[in-house]
């Protein structure tokens, strides 16, 4: 794979833009990508903070505010691997694009919403488009930046994620439809500037004559990786657990905790930005602990996964006071840790022919079996035993996906050498 800086004989890798060698410009690559992914989080959480409004909009109940957030992402999950195999075989720069345009459109769109149906079907939408997003961008990044810095290049793509799932939450405030419409409009400036991206149009070593019949079969074959099976699986109960927490958790603060909207705001910003420094943190761990063991990245997962537990059962049963404030924190910190090894675990696994591929297959799995039903199904346990209890679902789904993770520690190794049999990226250890 080519590296930003990185030295490389193959034609190929001489054919890239002259751009793209220069580090400074890697950088502004990186801080495109990452505010579409601002914009991605942004309209994903935008509806978060409206369900008070919305109840009182269109008499929405608990499980009906939980279908849109499912709705969102059932269709992620389902374009998703398109999106994936197409940007190994076409422009991602016009992909990705694409996706903001139609994402932002739908955002429009879905301020004149006029009851529950039409709102599913634009948040649907809005889920479709940004499916491209993430994908494509992760495997883009781990293209042209080098492969010791992967999982830290991707961490900081992933502040987009949590900068704006921050501001999603504080835009929703403002109400429907108008936070809606200003989460929007934005995506139309950001299209234009990837559009423009000078940076090769996909894997320089990836051939364009592939039909989408060979998607099926490129799928089923990262899916027969052994490392591929134990990341998809604890991708899935991860992402399940995530998305409760981000469906629910500022509902947890204002009602359950009874801190109400404005304090309930305040205590989320501050434990988003330890979201921030988690994702910072967990990139900067995975890829020290890549150069030592081959499985470090999978290990900072685990570690990080492992550490949540304890604290967000404190946020969930401490009454309101310092060590619930503390509590509260690092359990953002904790949780985030794994968005930047995840990326970088994926592309170790992928040959270069199949990168997009991979990261959308895991994006696709995790968010179809995971994301899409967990704000419905804690909804739905929140409607009947109240929302103290039902956040002990996410909870226990974390402590569940660092043990699985585990599993991938032993067949790390092997995968990553069979994906790169042919490539002229050296391993940096043979330890196991």
């Amino acid at each position: 794979m080519t590296a930003l800086g990185a030295p490389n004989s193959s034609s190929k890798v001489r054919s890239t833009t002259a751009a793209l060698r220069s580090r400074h410009y890697g950088w502004y690559v990186l801080g495109v990508l990452t505010a579409a992914n601002f914009l991605h989080y942004g309209n994903r959480n935008v509806l978060f903070t409206m369900y008070e409004g919305l109840r009182d909009e269109f008499d929405f109940s608990n499980s009906e505010l939980g279908l849109l957030g499912t709705a969102f992402m059932l269709s992620h999950a389902v374009v998703t691997p398109v999106f994936g195999w197409i940007g190994d075989h076409y422009d991602r720069r016009r992909i990705i694009a694409l996706g903001i345009v139609v994402w932002s459109a739908a955002g429009v769109a879905s301020a004149a919403a006029v009851g529950f149906t039409t709102l599913l079907l634009s948040r649907a939408l809005i889920g479709a488009g940004t499916a491209a997003c993430v994908p494509l961008c992760n495997a883009l990044l781990c293209e042209v930046f080098p492969q010791d810095e992967k999982a830290r290049i991707v961490a900081i793509f992933n502040l987009g994620l949590f900068l704006g799932g921050a501001a999603g939450f504080g835009i929703g405030l403002l109400g429907y439809p108008s936070g809606l419409l200003l989460m929007a409009l934005p995506g139309l400036l950001i299209a234009i500037l990837v559009f423009r991206l000078d940076v090769p149009a996909r894997r320089l070593t990836v051939e364009t004559s592939a039909s989408l019949r060979d998607f099926a079969e490129q799928a089923g074959q990262l899916v027969r990786i052994p490392t591929m099976r134990w990341v998809l699986l604890g991708a899935v109960i991860m992402a399940f657990s995530a998305g409760g927490y981000a469906a629910w958790f500022f509902e947890f603060l204002a009602n359950a905790k009874g801190l109400g909207t404005d304090t309930a705001f305040v205590v989320l910003g501050i434990s988003l930005l330890g979201g921030m420094m988690g994702i910072l943190c967990g990139g900067i761990v995975a890829d020290q602990l890549h150069r030592l063991v081959s499985y470090g990245r999978l290990a900072a997962m685990s570690i990080g996964m492992g550490c949540t537990v304890p604290v967000a059962l404190m946020s969930i049963y401490l009454e309101v006071g310092v060590l619930f404030y503390l509590a509260s924190w690092l359990t953002m910190f904790f949780i985030t840790w794994y968005h930047g090894p995840m990326a970088a675990v994926i592309d170790d696994m992928a040959a270069d022919d199949r990168a997009a591929t991979a990261q959308a297959v895991v994006i696709f799995t995790m968010h179809l079996l995971g994301t899409a039903p967990s704000s419905w199904i804690v909804g739905e346990v929140a409607d009947e035993y109240g929302l103290r209890q039902a956040m002990l679902i996410p909870t226990g789904g974390v402590l569940v996906a660092a043990i699985v993770l585990i599993g991938g520690w032993r067949t790390m190794e092997d995968d990553w050498a069979r994906a790169h049999a042919s490539s002229e990226i050296a391993p940096e250890h043979h330890k196991k």
